[in-house]
């Protein structure tokens, strides 16, 4: 697994194991019951891989919604590790599925640090736009829209592959027929080669599917960068500001702001996501 050392005093990429939580008589046997489960790092963070179903998974811990597992599985995935959603899962969605299995909310909080190279957007941020006549900040909760470059080396796989000594690679037999007019960009890998994207199934279907795409085939759309180029702001506080909604700058420097960091390796492809707060850019409002 690829490590690197990240330039202007950002904390490096540490080596985070992924069995945090207890791998051995606290584990539940179960199955993915779901077409399709995101494995994510965190409840409700960034998306490492996707299980599906006939998944093999042994439950490990939960918080609230989410439980962490290990998947066994004949498909490529760049990860086993992950939290998955309650409900995608065989015994674990029944009442008294989660008996014996131990509460360990925070972990892995911060395992994103040794998947992600660059991000269309920092965490906790907003965007500062003009939209009905009114000029604002607003929560950025969804990719950038971008196009693929054509080829069938470009259609979206579920899975890619981490490599020691080699690029990562996408899966070709994990590809999924996606509509590949509204694909969304959400990060590219720490060693630039595979993009995580978003793109709703063909056939008129409007929930977007995470997958994984070759850095090389996302171009921009509607803007010159794959990534939001207006100005961008990280909040120490977010909480209570809804989405859709414009804020001031007055509220923005209330809440603690700093401005988004461009990846120092990946600048490319949008920002480095969380970087230690004495290495954020001032806020620019």
């Amino acid at each position: 697994m690829k490590r690197m050392t990240w330039a202007l005093g950002l904390v490096a990429a540490a080596a985070i194991g992924v069995a945090v939580a207890p791998e051995g008589a606290a584990a539940t046997a179960d199955t993915i019951s779901t077409d399709r489960s995101t494995v994510r790092e965190y409840p409700g963070r960034l998306v490492l891989a996707n299980a599906v179903k006939g998944d093999r998974a042994e439950v490990t811990a939960y918080c609230g919604d989410w439980v962490r597992i290990r998947v066994t599985t004949a498909h490529a995935m760049a990860t086993p590790v992950g939290w998955v959603l309650r409900s995608n899962l065989t015994r674990a969605s029944q009442s008294g599925g989660l008996t014996g299995v131990p509460e360990r909310c925070g972990t892995d909080a911060d395992r994103w640090r040794d998947w992600v190279g660059a991000i269309n957007a920092p965490f906790h941020s907003l965007r500062k736009v003009t939209e009905g006549g009114t000029t604002g900040w607003r929560r950025i909760t969804f990719g950038t829209r971008v196009t693929l470059t054509a080829g069938e080396q470009c259609t979206p796989s579920l899975n890619y592959t981490r490599r020691d000594g080699a690029d990562d690679v996408v899966d070709p037999a994990q590809r999924v027929d996606l509509d590949l007019t509204k694909v969304s960009y959400r990060y590219v890998t720490q060693d630039g080669s595979v993009a995580l994207v978003s793109a709703p199934r063909a056939g008129g279907s409007t929930y977007g599917v995470w997958s994984f795409v070759p850095s090389s085939c996302v171009q921009p759309k509607d803007r010159p960068t794959v990534y939001f180029d207006e100005p961008v702001v990280q909040l120490r506080d977010i909480s209570g500001l809804s989405t859709g909604t414009s804020y001031s700058d007055a509220t923005i420097r209330s809440r603690g702001c700093t401005a988004g960091l461009l990846s120092p390796s990946r600048p490319r492809f949008g920002f480095w996501p969380d970087p230690e707060p004495a290495n954020r850019p001032a806020c620019p409002v």
